[in-house]
């Protein structure tokens, strides 16, 4: 079976010229000993052309482009598929490794400028994937299949470059496809599990609370880590049914211990920046706190620094639970979006340093003094600090004694499951008393 439903752009004419054309092309390389190289070109963010000077100068610059195809070198064809992505196939010598030329050639002859009305020049940029022939492979379906493989990385990247087919490309291709099917399933039937790990106080090394972990296990792959099908999710809109899912497990997991007169804990669920997005998750947030009959301000949410989280829609779902009482904690500072001014404008309570800095701060390093530095003006912003990553005791004396809040890792409890919790908890309650 082809991929060419995977191709929406794809129209029937447009793929029986192509077939035609590949077929004809493979059958005079197996002939001549010559490798073909198959590109699949497509224009990026074509729309905006559309939306600027209209759709009929955008019919005329495809057309333009096809001509230039055409006749800037010779390939062995050139199909115009609908919409705006072209096949090319370009014959080479066998012994000839200079694949680059040719394809930049293509490259340059889309992405010399269109004049438009009144001699305004638009510039476009493409994408290109490419698969070689024979080998990659020696069928029209295997080798368009390819080209759209090396095309769609091309994409992933950002755009405006070339692909060759790479089979580990296709693989992580594969996996990702695969864990996106899986994702709704997952869902709908509870596959998803929760599991605990414990934060401790450090002014007298009681239990604070727990920070809850989403763990999924694939019926085919196995273990898939949440830095992995998290982004998926966040891409196809599922991260809101399910980050409503997790609050919900961990409110009723915290009223369960509650209702054992255990009344100072506290529960911290991640949060990813696109649910702040959606106009009704503060109010879901909310309703969800009610419904358990826990005080707004044993829930904290956690979110990493991303350029979403400043956002205004953000900004005021933020401001209004925290006016609420739930806390909200910036995760993982340190790495990605890091910004002393999202510590002035977001409406946070604590600060969580990554376990990288924490790795290293009972040697002599930079890390121990950014620590220790970073702890001190926290404090006096008026916020609270959790160190997360504590491995060893030498680790856990230096943050009690600059005076960090808050601290978790294997030193004081792994993750565990819910079921593990209850049993478990009158022990970790006095772990560091």
């Amino acid at each position: 079976m082809g991929c060419w439903g995977m191709m929406v752009s794809i129209g029937l004419s447009g793929r029986r010229e192509a077939f035609v054309q590949l077929e004809l092309a493979i059958g005079d390389a197996r002939l001549t000993g010559k490798r073909l190289l198959v590109a699949l070109v497509n224009l990026d963010k074509f729309y905006r052309m559309n939306e600027s000077v209209g759709m009929a100068f955008g019919d005329s610059v495809l057309n333009q482009i096809e001509k230039r195809l055409s006749t800037s070198f010779h390939a062995k064809g050139i199909s115009r598929l609908e919409g705006n992505t072209f096949l090319v196939i370009v014959q080479t010598d066998a012994e000839d490794q200079k694949y680059w030329q040719a394809v930049e050639a293509v490259k340059y002859a889309v992405e010399r400028p269109f004049t438009g009305e009144a001699g305004a020049e638009f510039h476009m940029t493409a994408s290109i994937g490419v698969s070689v022939y024979p080998q990659d492979g020696r069928t029209s379906d295997q080798l368009i299949c390819r080209s759209e493989s090396a095309l769609y990385q091309a994409k992933e990247h950002g755009g405006n470059r070339v692909y060759f087919y790479n089979n580990e490309d296709t693989v992580k291709r594969n996996r990702r496809l695969l864990i996106e099917s899986s994702l709704r399933p997952a869902l709908y039937l509870r596959l998803f599990e929760l599991s605990y790990q414990p934060i401790y106080r450090l002014s007298d090394g009681r239990l604070k609370g727990f920070e809850t972990l989403i763990r999924w296990e694939h019926p085919e792959l196995g273990s898939v880590e949440p830095n992995e099908f998290i982004p998926i999710a966040e891409h196809n809109g599922l991260i809101v049914p399910i980050g409503e899912w997790v609050l919900r497990e961990a409110c009723k997991r915290l009223s369960m211990l509650r209702s054992y007169g255990m009344n100072e804990l506290t529960i911290s669920v991640n949060l990813s920046p696109v649910q702040l997005l959606d106009p009704t998750f503060a109010f879901f947030v909310l309703n969800t706190i009610s419904e358990y009959q826990l005080p707004a301000s044993a829930i904290e949410l956690e979110m990493k620094e991303h350029p979403l989280i400043a956002s205004p829609e953000a900004l005021s779902a933020l401001s209004k639970l925290r006016a609420a009482g739930v806390r909200i904690s910036l995760d993982d500072f340190g790495t990605g979006y890091s910004s002393f001014d999202n510590l002035k404008q977001l409406p946070i309570h604590c600060l969580k340093i990554d376990r990288s800095f924490i790795g290293r701060i009972d040697l002599i390093s930079a890390e121990r003094h950014i620590v220790e530095s970073l702890i001190s003006l926290v404090k006096k912003l008026g916020l609270e600090v959790t160190a997360v990553g504590v491995e060893y005791e030498e680790q856990y004396d230096l943050l009690r004694e600059w005076g960090c809040h808050y601290a978790q890792g294997y030193l004081l409890g792994q993750p565990m499951e819910a079921a593990s919790i209850e049993s478990q908890l009158l022990y970790v309650q006095h772990i560091r008393g």
